[in-house]
């Protein structure tokens, strides 16, 4: 058989070349889907674990503050509980490199002496001995950069660099070289070394940490070690392992990563329908050959096996071709998924696309499995017919049309069973939308039988044309059907991720225009992620408010802290400012009774996400982690914020310093002057204060800023999408490849009535456009299915917004052309090959 095997595979490709194309390239952009997205989303997760390796490598615990920063004098504490072998703490602060716009360094303060092994090289070509490293402690500004970095800016040991953090502006002298990717392959090239001391004097706060990493003694129990540490530091601090910092990001990641997952299988389950066209359409040619067999002794087990044995085969010509295609694709988009990780979840960028073996050999189990899944059906069917009835003159399609009701009745009911079971049991789990999502992309097959055997009905029995040619799909109603749902489940992707997406820019559109009234908006040009670092220099915020251009100015101060085990945002504003409550879209709450309160009372405004992840509304308590312990904060008011999928906390600046300590503005917000011009404004400060490291925004640029980032946020679901189409393209001209082939005779006996090649070319258009109108009418209303699912069931469960769906109707239109025209397009081969068909193919029983 295994000879057998080989026989027919190279009689099957060399009779079938485009059919055999067509299925493998199906297959491959499936396999590519899935592939490329988990190389994304493990090199996201790497590129956290790599710094932290390079970093922290040596720490079997590491001590973090609740807060940003936490004060030094903890160190000498943790050096004093049982079970330490070491301890050294760390400063680390992201600076804009001024002479590069939009270059942060990630600058790790060090303890250079601290008993850590940091591969900074030496002048003789190995590691920095003590001596050549002393300079770090009396050279003002000594930085140790990577290898990669210096290479790629042209720097060279001794050149100076020019930096800002926040309102701090310092200038470092390059001192060495430290090659963090000897310590992990995956660590970050922008990673810089300096003295503790220095980074904390020139770039941050004295007495100020972010970190203790700790190395326990040979034999200690390191989770004895971990509560002793937590019980001697207090409650400012957490200790925790490196497993359980990688699974905190993993957790942050989480439902971000399984969207692009969930997204991805689509286009892999929309590649199954091609292999079952292509092996249905080999099964039918061939059944006189699987006769033979059987008589000859062959079991209905050998047959099975053969046929999933070249399905198998197909599948992995597929991940050949779908394994380099989808890292090609990750190659492409990394740079988008990095800046949305990096925006949105402040973690380190992928610089590195991490991809172990293992995941290679995942991708092509999947891959191939996904081809046998796709078989399995025509080769159960094949396996067990009778010798004698694939023997005789008939077609396997002739009795597909009794399944399209009894089909379309399954589609249905599984369709009723998932609503039902949401409503009675399935709305509390978190993950019940994708049981809904699932059930709509499995229900979509089995409506689409019944859907094409009606369109062939009820069209018009006048002509040789368009009407003619929608009678001839329900003939061979399998391949028919097949690449309808293929179609209609690709078209209900496209529609429902573009009407969230739409739905989604339009809220925040809106939500930014209401919220967004101050005239400029300056920040730090380390603003983006030296977070709690990057303040504004008080003597800058002072000279602004006294300039005659502007009117008022809103302080904003942030900082983070834990609530109900998660990190969140925590901001401080002016809520005594004339009209400020203006600034924010409240959910709940009376706005000027929660404005007073939240002056006055030391309540505070909880965030949509936050409120629905820790079930709070207007007059509960919020337990929130302070410096000193747990504080106990009244809600006045619950608003929305879809910039933070984590949670957000706002208070009165007064209420801010209170818990947590006095500390300078991170952005302002200005309000100028009645009839000024903001972008004219904004250069009068830039020239009255030229030394302030300051990034000014108007109001316009801000809001276009925040839809570049969203739409840069969603720009990898598009390459999902179409791949998706371009699949369900290829299900299209398969499908009538495979009608031209079947109905060569057919086609032959109208050339010899005298029907003439252009008629035969307009029918099988006239097919493809069929095909393409069907999957449109069965995917336009599952597309706006999943999209209130998306909208109304997943988004709430695992980023906690309300959106209220809209209609991108001028999207949706141009999509739908898009679609009728990839349908014509996909037709246009089958088409010509079908009538170029000679009279003379009249002369064959069969077409081989």
């Amino acid at each position: 058989m295994r000879r057998y095997l080989l026989r027919a595979l190279r009689v099957q490709i060399s009779g079938g070349r485009v059919l055999f194309g067509l299925t493998v390239l199906g297959v491959a952009l499936g396999v590519a889907s899935v592939f490329s997205i988990q190389i994304l989303n493990r090199s996201s997760l790497a590129a956290f674990a790599g710094g932290m390796q390079a970093v922290s490598g040596e720490a079997d615990l590491s001590v973090l503050g609740r807060q940003p920063t936490f004060a030094e004098s903890l160190y000498p504490e943790a050096l004093q509980v049982a079970g330490v072998e070491a301890a050294w703490p760390l400063y680390r602060v992201e600076a804009a490199v001024s002479a590069r716009p939009g270059l942060l360094l990630e600058i790790v303060g060090f303890d250079l002496f601290a008993p850590v092994r940091l591969p900074v090289a030496g002048t003789t070509g190995g590691e920095a001995s003590s001596a050549e490293i002393a300079p770090a402690l009396s050279r003002p500004g000594w930085a140790a950069v990577t290898p990669a970095l210096a290479a790629e800016l042209g720097w060279e040991v001794g050149d100076a660099v020019e930096v800002t953090s926040g309102g701090h502006r310092a200038r470092l002298v390059i001192g060495a070289l430290v090659d963090f990717q000897k310590l992990s392959p995956l660590a970050s090239r922008r990673l810089v070394v300096m003295d503790i001391a220095q980074a904390q004097g020139l770039l941050g706060a004295a007495g100020q940490i972010h970190q203790i990493d700790i190395r326990i003694r040979a034999g200690a129990d390191r989770e004895g070690v971990a509560t002793a540490l937590a019980r001697r530091l207090g409650p400012g601090v957490r200790v925790v392992t490196p497993e359980q910092r990688q699974q905190e990001t993993g957790q942050l990641l989480g439902a971000f990563r399984l969207n692009l997952t969930a997204l991805s299988l689509i286009s892999l389950f929309v590649g199954l329908f091609l292999v079952h066209t292509s092996v249905q359409a080999a099964l039918v040619r061939r059944r006189t050959e699987f006769g033979v067999l059987r008589s000859l002794g062959a079991t209905r087990g050998q047959v099975l096996g053969l046929i999933l044995a070249e399905a198998c085969v197909l599948g992995l010509l597929g991940v050949a071709v779908g394994l380099p295609l989808g890292y090609g694709a990750a190659a492409a988009n990394v740079d988008l998924v990095s800046r949305t990780v990096s925006n949105l979840y402040l973690l380190d960028t992928i610089e590195q696309l991490d991809v172990p073996v293992w995941l290679f050999l995942l991708s092509a189990a999947v891959g191939v499995a996904g081809a046998a899944a796709g078989a399995l059906l025509p080769a159960l069917d094949m396996s067990r017919r009778d010798p004698r009835a694939l023997l005789a003159a008939y077609t396997l399609h002739e009795r597909a049309d009794r399944f399209a009701r009894p089909a379309c009745v399954a589609g249905i009911a599984t369709l009723l069973a998932a609503w039902s079971w949401f409503l009675l049991w399935g709305s509390g789990w978190r993950p019940a939308g994708f049981v809904l999502a699932f059930a709509l992309v499995v229900a979509l097959p089995l409506l689409a039988p019944l859907a094409v055997v009606q369109v062939a009905r009820h069209a018009p029995r006048r002509g040789f044309g368009l009407a003619y040619a929608l009678r001839g799909l329900a003939t061979r109603l399998q391949g028919s059907a097949f690449a309808v749902a293929a179609l209609a489940v690709a078209v209900s992707m496209l529609v429902g991720i573009t009407l969230m997406v739409g739905s989604f820019r339009a809220t925040v559109g809106e939500w930014i225009g209401q919220t967004v009234h101050a005239d400029l908006y300056l920040s730090a040009e380390s603003w983006a992620r030296a977070d709690d670092a990057a303040t504004l220099d008080p003597a800058f915020v002072r000279g602004l408010a006294a300039r005659r251009e502007v009117r008022q100015i809103d302080r904003l101060r942030r900082t983070r802290s834990y609530a109900g085990g998660s990190q969140v945002a925590v901001a401080g504003i002016d809520m005594t400012l004339p009209a400020g409550e203006r600034r924010f879209l409240f959910l709940a709450g009376e706005p000027r009774e929660a404005m007073r309160r939240a002056a006055n009372d030391g309540a505070v405004l909880v965030s949509e996400p936050l409120a629905r992840r820790l079930h709070l509304g207007v007059g509960d308590t919020l337990r929130l982690d302070g410096p000193a312990g747990t504080l106990g904060l009244p809600i006045a008011a619950v608003f929305a914020d879809y910039g933070n999928e984590r949670g957000s906390v706002l208070m009165d600046l007064g209420t801010l310093a209170r818990h947590f300590g006095p500390g300078e503005a991170h952005s302002v917000a200005v309000y100028l002057a009645d009839g000024l011009d903001p972008e004219q404004a904004a250069d009068a400060l830039r020239t009255a204060f030229p030394d302030a490291p300051v990034r000014y925004r108007s109001n316009r640029r801000l809001r276009e800023e925040v839809l570049r980032i969203f739409d840069q946020t969603f720009a990898v679901t598009r390459l999902l999408q179409g791949m998706a189409l371009a699949v369900a393209a290829c299900g299209v001209m398969l499908t009538l490849l495979v009608l031209a082939r079947e109905r060569a005779a057919e086609i032959a006996l109208y050339r010899a009535l005298g029907s003439r090649r252009g008629q035969i070319l307009r029918i099988f258009l006239g097919k493809g456009i069929g095909l393409g109108a069907i999957g449109l009418a069965l995917g336009l209303p599952a597309g706006v299915a999943l999209a209130f699912v998306l909208v109304k069931v997943i988004n709430p469960a695992y980023f906690g917004w309300t959106i209220p769906l809209r209609w991108a109707w001028g999207d949706l239109t141009q999509q739908v052309a898009t679609i009728l025209a990839a349908a014509a397009a996909a037709a246009l081969y089958p088409a010509a090959r079908a009538s170029a068909t000679p009279a003379t193919e009249l002369n064959r029983e069969e077409v081989a």
